[in-house]
C-alpha cells in the first residue's frame, strides 16, 4: 500500500582514500621480500638439493 512513499535515509559517508605507503614503509618491504626470497631459495636447495 505505502509503495510509493519516499523514505529519507541518511548518506552514507565516503569511505577515507587509503594514504600511500611512506618510504620507509616501501623501503621496509623491499628488504623483507629479498630476505623472504633468500630464505626460500635456501630452503630449496637443503630440502631438495641440487640433483
Amino acid at each position: 500500500m505505502n509503495d510509493n512513499v519516499v523514505k529519507f535515509r541518511k548518506p552514507v559517508p565516503p569511505k577515507k582514500p587509503r594514504e600511500p605507503m611512506g618510504p620507509k614503509a616501501k623501503k621496509a618491504l623491499t628488504i623483507a621480500a629479498v630476505i623472504a626470497f633468500f630464505v626460500a631459495v635456501w630452503g630449496y636447495f637443503t630440502f631438495v638439493g641440487q640433483g
